[in-house]
């Protein structure tokens, strides 16, 4: 029975992009040095009065409010969510006219001990403040704190999940925002390596909660490879042998997308 939690880890932030009523996230960043994370519920109480006593009673669910806080909030942070831009000459920028993406928010905590991981669905966050202090015999690591809120998620009303270990989907959870009763999609394996003097088709064996699924696109190293180099047999896709045969020698991150559910990444290494 967890007691305390602590150690704050795997904090991980998925834009969202809402077209025409239609939820969907970013593959999900993840945010290095996560310190602490302080949230509170927020809602009202709701009395209704008849017959001459509390008729109904209940308590609305508006989400969470609080802190989240950061040794340093990432640059890509502050570009995808915050709408900083970068110019011509490099420059990061902040204006004042634009307008905070919402976000999903990911993490888990180091002293639970089901290692449970969290999803908040819909996360909006503002500037962090900027501080400072001159230099002294005592050297104190300054942080960086985000005022966040989390809400209902605006299709679904899905304010938070979270996952334990024997629960599916667990394994692919920082790969794609868990969503309820969500397809998940897995590798029988995730790495091969493969001579270019001896190429041949390479078939990535995957599986699917939802037996209808298709792969929807293959890329290597975030590029696509376009269907003439690929086939597919349902969640399974074929990559051609003279494709590979005419990569250079290096390892590829091949990403699989499937019409339905997480994405999957398998790691082929080419030799001579």
């Amino acid at each position: 029975m967890n007691k305390i939690k602590y150690g704050l880890k795997n904090v991980h932030y998925a834009v969202i992009t809402n077209t025409a009523g239609v939820i969907s996230f970013a593959t999900p960043v993840r945010v290095p040095g996560a310190v602490n994370l302080s949230l509170s519920s927020t809602g009202e109480k709701v009395d209704f009065y008849a017959d001459d006593s509390a008729y109904f009673r209940t308590n609305t669910n508006s989400g969470y409010e609080g802190d989240l806080e950061i040794a340093i909030v990432p640059d890509s942070f502050k570009i995808d969510v915050l709408g900083e831009t970068i110019d011509a000459n490099g420059a990061q920028i902040e204006n004042s006219n634009v307008i905070p993406k919402d976000f999903a928010l990911m993490f888990e905590f180091s002293g639970d001990v089901n290692a449970t991981r969290h999803v908040m669905y819909n996360v909006n966050a503002a500037r962090p403040n900027i501080e400072g202090s001159t230099k002294t015999g005592t050297l104190e690591p300054k942080t960086e704190v985000l005022k966040i809120t989390a809400s209902p998620a605006i299709d679904t009303g899905n304010v938070k999940a979270k996952l334990k270990p024997t629960d599916t989907g667990y394994d692919t959870f920082y790969s794609a925002v868990y969503l309820e009763d969500a397809v998940i999609n897995t590798l029988a394996t995730s790495s091969s390596t493969m001579s270019k003097a001896a190429a041949s088709d390479l078939t990535i064996d995957a599986t699917s909660t939802d037996e209808a699924n298709a792969v929807k696109d293959v890329k290597f190293n975030g590029v696509s490879i376009g269907g003439a180099n690929m086939s597919y047999a349902g969640v399974d896709a074929t990559i051609n042998s003279a494709y590979i045969a005419a990569l250079n020698v290096a390892t590829y991150t091949i990403t699989v997308e499937f019409v339905k559910g997480n994405a999957v990444t398998y790691l082929l290494t080419v030799t001579a």
